[in-house]
């Protein structure tokens, strides 16, 4: 944990070749293949960094455009483990469909290094963890459960009175 274990280049190389003796007409001749992985933990949350290697059946491993220095990208998701809490920030937070999960795919990223987007992308996962624990979200929060205590009440009074 907290450390990202790479894929060797001949399992990449391999996934590959799989991948394009498996391709079947109606698919597409280009994709993703994994590079690296790792699970860290911030402030008690758990959150996935994946290193994604391009390809295309003619170029192989090539970047996803010209623009583009490096053939990978990174990918920032959550754990299963943490998905009930992505639940509830996306209740809350109206932004929150990118709660931790995002990607270096801009084009500001372009001109990054594999390094520099993966320390992006951990930048993006603290910054979704940290407002969790900031005032705004906690205001947000503690408004849910008063209302919703407030609507328990009146359900439980209109219970009461049949």
């Amino acid at each position: 944990m907290n450390k990202i274990e790479w894929v060797s280049e001949k399992e990449q190389e391999d996934e590959l070749a799989r991948r394009i003796v498996n391709w079947k007409d109606g698919l597409s001749k280009d994709g993703y293949v994994l590079a690296g992985e790792g699970t860290f933990v911030y402030r008690g949350i758990r959150y996935i960094i994946r290193i994604l290697r391009y390809y295309n059946h003619t170029d192989k491993f090539v970047p996803i455009h010209s623009k583009r220095i490096s053939d990978k990208h990174v990918v920032v998701e959550y754990q299963e483990e943490t998905k009930s809490l992505v639940e509830i920030v996306k209740e809350i937070e109206e932004y929150s469909s990118e709660f931790l999960y995002h990607d270096t795919l801009h084009e500001h990223n372009d001109k990054q290094s594999l390094e520099e987007q993966i320390e992006e992308a951990h930048q993006l996962a603290k910054d979704d963890i940290d407002s969790l624990f900031n005032g705004k979200f906690m205001k947000k929060l503690d408004d849910r459960i008063k209302r919703l205590k407030e609507l328990k009440l009146k359900l439980k009074r209109i219970g009461d009175k049949k």
